[in-house]
């Protein structure tokens, strides 16, 4: 029997911007790997990665000092995106892939690919300027954990939404985010680590957004501008 989906892909492909997304944060890490393996970059490669979060990596006493001083220079703001994309290990660099590839697909698959890169980084932008300011000066921060636990919120609202939709409560979208919180819980209490901050910012920024720019099921940021005009 001729089946018409015969030639269709077996898995869906990734949104374009998941894609990206993943491409900027693999990327370095590539380059980082060689340098450490001395493939190339010779003797400095293995301290490649040191210089790049040095100068990437978003400081917290930076921002203060530009708040402080009301001078807000391009190679200090731009640390609010690229600390994103700099990670302190293979292994950070690689849970960073599995959370932007698998949540990024879900919530891709929903929303439009403008709307998931909204999320990501005022996620990360917004959420590095909060945890500075729980923090404190004597911080740093790299890595994707703020923006991919904002990607965590974007789902659990796109499920919130949905199971309200279906007459459910929707307590059951907060599910992952629970069992992650008590990971969390235990791995600062076991290794005395701050980096919760990051990932519950993370969160409570991506959730709002993704509520802003999905407000109801199936339905994006025209919503509101129907309640606008209908006032």
């Amino acid at each position: 029997m001729f089946d018409p989906n015969a030639d269709a892909a077996p898995v869906n492909p990734l949104p374009q911007v998941v894609i990206l997304l993943a491409l900027l944060i693999g990327a370095p890490e590539i380059v980082f790997q060689l340098g450490e393996a001395g493939i190339i970059g010779g003797p400095q490669g293995g301290s490649w990665r040191n210089v790049i979060a040095n100068r990437y990596g978003f400081s917290n006493f930076a921002m203060f000092v530009m708040w402080d001083t009301g001078q807000f220079p391009f190679d200090g703001m731009i640390r609010f995106v690229t600390y994103m994309f700099v990670h302190v290990n293979f292994v950070g660099t690689l849970f960073s892939l599995v959370f932007v590839l698998a949540l990024g697909k879900f919530v891709g698959e929903r929303m439009s690919s403008l709307s998931v890169l909204v999320i990501y980084l005022g996620s990360g932008i917004i959420g590095a300027f909060l945890q500075a300011l729980i923090n404190g000066p004597a911080s740093a921060m790299l890595g994707a954990s703020a923006p991919s636990f904002g990607l965590i919120g974007a789902l659990s609202w796109i499920l919130f939404s949905q199971q309200r939709a279906s007459g459910e409560t929707g307590l059951k979208a907060f599910r992952l985010i629970s069992q992650l919180g008590v990971f969390l819980a235990v791995m600062a209490y076991v290794f005395g680590s701050n980096g919760w901050v990051d990932c519950v910012v993370g969160f409570g920024v991506g959730f709002p957004l993704c509520a802003f720019l999905r407000p109801v099921e199936g339905r994006g940021v025209d919503f509101w501008l129907e309640r606008l005009r209908s006032r």
